[in-house]
């Protein structure tokens, strides 16, 4: 009888270690799946990574000049003659000759169209060319 008790828990510690290692060998094989599946996605980030890098050093590339110019310097003799300087835009023309009539910002730029910066720009032109003919200095109109 102690025979048949010795070989009941030989058999049962047998099976308790083919279930560890069946336990133990899943384990591994989901660690290693699970390594595979992160490496698989360090490598696309990677990927994406180097991809992002290359294109920002494209658009730098574009943005930034590779030497430095200098800036050209422009001499006249003389100001060309208003005759012959190009004419503005119709718009900026009308928004001109309203803003010496008083015109509010808001009104030049609904009938003219023009941003709040170009109106500024218009009247504050306009203003500077009023307070200069006040003081008796030549501006053309």
């Amino acid at each position: 009888m102690l025979n048949s008790g010795f070989a009941v828990i030989a058999i049962a510690a047998l099976l308790a270690g083919a279930a560890l290692q069946i336990v133990l060998a899943l384990a591994g094989y989901r660690a290693r799946r699970q390594e595979r599946n992160q490496t698989a996605i360090i490598r696309d980030l990677q990927k994406e990574l180097l991809g992002l890098q290359q294109e920002v050093h494209g658009l730098r590339r574009q943005s930034v000049p590779t030497r430095r110019q200098e800036p050209t310097v422009l001499v006249a003799s003389e100001p060309a003659p208003l005759a012959r300087r190009e004419p503005a835009s119709p718009a900026y023309e009308l928004a001109s000759k309203l803003a010496r009539k008083g015109a509010s910002s808001e009104e030049l730029m609904d009938t003219c169209g023009l941003s709040r910066g170009e109106v500024d720009l218009i009247t504050m032109l306009n203003r500077m060319g009023q307070e200069a003919r006040d003081k008796g200095l030549a501006v053309s109109a």
